[in-house]
């Protein structure tokens, strides 16, 4: 994955959009699921919670049939893009403790998988606006800046690539 320019306002309009497509069609597909389900086989007396977990899980099912089939829409690019960038972040998160070691080893591989997470990591403060942090992670940037001019190597967010998180193990 490589890190994108993105246009924030863009981001936020679409993704805000889209939050609210989803709730319309979670509200309605699952309240329409749920009634025909409890009309065709509910109990007039009885319990019909089964039946509207149901009709909500068909729901879930058509906003993930949804996503699924546009996903590459273009409307959809910026906040598919996020929502890729976050599952990478999420991925590099979870092997921090090898990261930290392979870093410590001064493990080149290591030190482009730590600079494309702060790149990222930033990029995503930046869209979702979370500036208490943001001061903090640029100033580890810089630190991670200053190791790798004093190890004489070039590195940049374009290095990365998933494979490289494969090879920490």
């Amino acid at each position: 994955m490589q890190l994108q320019s993105i246009d924030k306002s863009t981001y936020r309009k679409n993704l805000n959009r889209v939050i609210v497509a989803i709730i319309i069609i979670l509200f309605t597909s699952a309240l329409g699921s749920s009634t025909l389900l409890i009309q065709l086989f509910g109990e007039p007396s009885g319990s019909n919670f089964v039946l509207n977990v149901i009709g909500v899980v068909i729901a879930a099912g058509i906003i993930g049939f949804l996503f699924f089939r546009y996903n590459e829409h273009p409307y959809l690019y910026e906040v598919m893009y996020v929502w890729r960038l976050k599952q990478e972040l999420n991925r590099i998160y979870r092997k921090t403790a090898k990261l930290t070691l392979a870093i410590e080893k001064n493990n080149p591989d290591a030190l482009v998988i730590k600079y494309f997470s702060l790149k990222g990591s930033e990029q995503l403060y930046e869209l979702d606006d979370n500036d208490l942090t943001l001061s903090d992670l640029r100033i580890e940037i810089k630190a991670l800046d200053r190791k790798i001019d004093a190890l004489g190597l070039n590195i940049s967010t374009d290095d990365y690539h998933k494979n490289l998180l494969n090879q920490l193990d």
